[in-house]
């Protein structure tokens, strides 16, 4: 209760700051960049500078996500692809919840999904609630009621005294001086409408920082100690045969479709009414769902089973290994449908990231295996979201749409089916891939190509040095000496490739 009391005026005042900061920073056309990173730098300070005020200081863990967090909010700066900046957004969204669930205890470690989801459900009510989170538990809120009172009447009562010889003197100068006059008319004839979306804007992010720093500095540990699901009392053997039905459901399905799964591109295209594009499309979406909702049921199964050393725990853990395996082979035929897809039509975006969550979810189930079905569930929570940040992380190194042009370029290099329209649309990540490999493309799409480079990395950035990542500072350097030269005639005229239906494409 002291340290709420201490720390309210301090937070309260440092959330204006970063509410007004992020109105001069964030509001401005384009992708978050430059300016996204430097409101998390100046917001990591003021969590430096407020728990130097706090007697608790924050557990390591705490640290280590804050930092995480900020690592994400800076990775920013490096890539343009928007996809990859909402992923990095929701990384350090994630990670600073988590930290601020109690900033001076190492909880998250060790905690299950549970505590997890009401930690950052409080976080959320808190950061909803804003400056009110604070004043609850106050020492007297008459008396401060009456301070505020007290000090808004004697700015009131200064203002009334000063405002009529302000306003005569005002007059005297304005007609003394031309320029003055017009300065005074200037400033004072506002324009309403953006003033009120400043505004807005700044109280917004204010209000949402003053809660969030409420759930940083304050830990409720007693509240969130309360916050505890029921856990049922189902025997082991019970929830066995509940997961044994769904063994039977995966072997049949395997089962029916092991023949043409694994079959190759020959039996797909014979098989009566299934199409290349139909057979791998309408796959791997459906079994990347299923393997994602057969997760969090293993984990309810786990949690709903009674505590027991009996020979039934022992079946109902076996029971779960097989599960997994089976949906191992899901993933699997998902992973190969997807490199069908592929081969077919080339990479894009979308698919790109399907094929990553495949490999998050691998490795969820590996360390479901050696967590949950070894008695230590308290882990897996924790792992298995920084195997997911660990993906986000993967992405940045790979650099997705320079990638993605490597692999479309070669596929127009061996007179393979590509999608040049789509090539096009990429950011200014793939810019330097497709300048080095502008000669491999057939003269119509060069040209298209070489046309997009100039219009839409020449000049200078919509949103000026806040929206400024280094790949589109990167791209405009590579093509302004270009200007002028990538040009070719007769560009107008049809590419002469074979581009699959859009309705294909996913």
């Amino acid at each position: 209760m002291s340290a709420r009391r201490e720390l309210r005026r301090p937070a309260l005042l440092w959330a204006v700051a970063l509410g007004v900061l992020a109105d001069a920073l964030v509001r401005v056309p384009g992708r978050p960049g430059l300016n996204v990173a430097l409101w998390a730098v100046a917001g990591g300070a003021v969590l430096v500078v407020l728990l130097r005020r706090r007697a608790d200081p924050a557990a390591r863990e705490t640290r280590w996500l804050v930092a995480a967090a900020l690592g994400f909010a800076g990775a920013l700066v490096l890539r343009d692809a928007e996809a990859l900046a909402v992923f990095s957004l929701f990384a350090a969204v994630a990670l600073l919840m988590m930290a601020a669930g109690c900033a001076a205890a190492a909880w998250a470690s060790r905690a299950q999904v549970s505590d997890i989801a009401f930690a950052v459900l409080r976080v959320a009510v808190l950061c909803a609630a804003g400056p009110l989170g604070w004043g609850r538990g106050a020492r007297d809120p008459a008396a401060n009621a009456a301070g505020w009172a007290h000090q808004a009447r004697t700015v009131a009562r200064g203002t009334v005294m000063a405002l009529p010889p302000l306003l005569v003197l005002t007059a005297l100068l304005m007609s003394a001086d031309p320029v003055f006059a017009r300065m005074i008319h200037d400033t004072f004839l506002i324009d309403i409408e953006p003033l009120v979306e400043h505004l807005v804007f700044a109280a917004v992010i204010a209000w949402l920082t003053a809660g969030y720093l409420r759930a940083f500095l304050v830990c409720d540990v007693v509240v969130i100690g309360r916050l505890r699901v029921p856990q049922p009392a189902f025997a082991a053997a019970e929830v066995s045969v509940a997961l044994w039905l769904l063994n039977l459901l995966f072997v049949g399905f395997m089962a029916v479709q092991l023949r043409y799964l694994f079959g190759g591109a020959d039996l797909v295209e014979v098989t009566a009414g299934l199409s290349y594009a139909e057979y791998a499309r309408r796959g791997f979406f459906e079994l990347v769902a299923t393997a994602t909702l057969v997760v969090p049921i293993l984990l309810l199964a786990d949690w709903a089973a009674a505590p027991d050393t009996s020979r039934s725990r022992v079946v109902l853990r076996a029971t779960t290994l097989v599960l997994v395996v089976l949906l191992v082979g899901v993933i699997a035929s998902a992973a190969y449908r997807m490199r069908l897809y592929q081969d077919a039509y080339g990479l894009t975006e979308l698919r790109l990231s399907v094929s990553v969550v495949i490999v998050w979810l691998t490795a969820v189930l590996g360390w479901l295996v050696l967590t949950v079905l070894r008695g230590r569930r308290e882990r897996f929570a924790f792992g298995s979201i920084i195997a997911g940040l660990a993906c986000i992380a993967a992405l940045h190194l790979l650099n997705p749409h320079a990638l993605i042009a490597r692999v479309n370029l070669d596929r127009a290099a061996a007179g393979a089916e590509y999608d040049g329209t789509y090539l096009r649309t990429l950011s200014a990540d793939a810019v330097p891939t497709l300048l080095a490999r502008l000669d491999q493309l057939p003269e119509a799409e060069r040209c298209r190509v070489a046309r997009m480079l100039e219009e839409r990395w020449s000049g200078e950035r919509r949103g000026g040095w806040r929206a400024w990542n280094l790949s589109d500072w990167r791209a405009r350097r590579l093509v302004a000496p270009l200007t002028g030269t990538l040009a070719c005639p007769g560009a107008d005229v049809e590419a002469r490739m074979k581009i699959p239906d859009v309705a294909d494409r996913p």
